[in-house]
């Protein structure tokens, strides 16, 4: 069995043309040989919805890593929990991973969502530091900070293989993002805009397929794929990927991704 991942959601806050919130679902074998290690990354409204069209029981999922705290990317979570409490009747461990104030910022929003709630299960937070390598199953997660909100980071997960994932999260194009991309086998990386507005106006803190043409040489992944999307967009991304080969690949809702 080899790493892959698969796009759960691959769409922004607003459900544009029907695609998911952010959510990926990344696996790798257990280091232990007993079958696979799932671990879910960003947990948007839609999230819950679609592990059951795919056929993931939720139960079958040991951890999660949360790139930051909109609600497009963390707000389905309060579902799954209760679901593991209401549901699964969970008794397993489940990991959240993420940057500074994970903890407080998920306890938070399942405090708001469903006051008093107490769950069965052990439920562990890990603050991963940018720099530091965390062993997590077997693999191993760094963040690299990046230009979104203030606790913002990437994600680069090495499988046992020593083969690398890299998820911008969302981000805005620049050195840190490319940073956070270098030398991965695959890379998702946002695009959320055809191109920046005028140089009067403020940067959008999002990548725009403007400024990824004008640097795509600069990006250095084995492969490259554009999520947080809608079709018109998707559509001229694959275009472009026809006429030059390599360029990148649209996401779309179900999309698996082996490395």
């Amino acid at each position: 069995m080899s790493e892959s991942v698969l796009v759960l959601g691959s769409g922004n806050a607003f459900f544009t043309d029907g695609r998911a919130h952010a959510c990926y679902l990344s696996r790798w074998p257990d280091p232990s040989g007993a079958g696979e290690i799932r671990m879910l990354i960003d947990y948007g409204a839609s999230s819950l919805m679609r592990m059951n069209q795919e056929s993931i029981p939720p139960s079958t999922v040991q951890g999660l890593f949360l790139t930051h705290f909109h609600g497009d990317h963390i707000g389905g979570l309060p579902f799954l929990l209760i679901h593991f409490k209401y549901i699964d009747k969970r008794k397993e461990p489940f990991w959240i991973l993420g940057p500074a104030g994970v903890q407080e910022a998920v306890l938070g929003l399942l405090e708001q969502m469903y006051p008093g709630m107490e769950l069965d299960f052990p439920l562990h937070f890990k603050e991963i530091k940018p720099e530091k390598r965390i062993p997590f199953m077997g693999a191993e997660i760094e963040v690299r900070p990046v230009t979104h909100r203030p606790e913002s980071v990437a994600l680069r997960l090495s499988y046992p293989s020593g083969k690398v994932f890299a998820f911008s999260g969302d981000a805005a194009f620049d050195e840190n993002l490319l940073q956070a991309l270098e030398g991965s086998d695959l890379a998702i990386v946002e695009l959320s805009i055809e191109s920046q507005p005028d140089p009067d106006d403020p940067t959008v803190a999002h990548v725009s397929l403007q400024e990824l043409q004008e640097n795509r040489s600069k990006i250095r992944t084995g492969r490259l794929v554009l999520s947080h999307i809608y079709n018109a967009l998707a559509e001229r991304v694959k275009r472009l990927n026809d006429s030059q080969p390599g360029f990148a690949e649209p996401a779309f809702d179900g999309l698996v991704l082996s490395l």
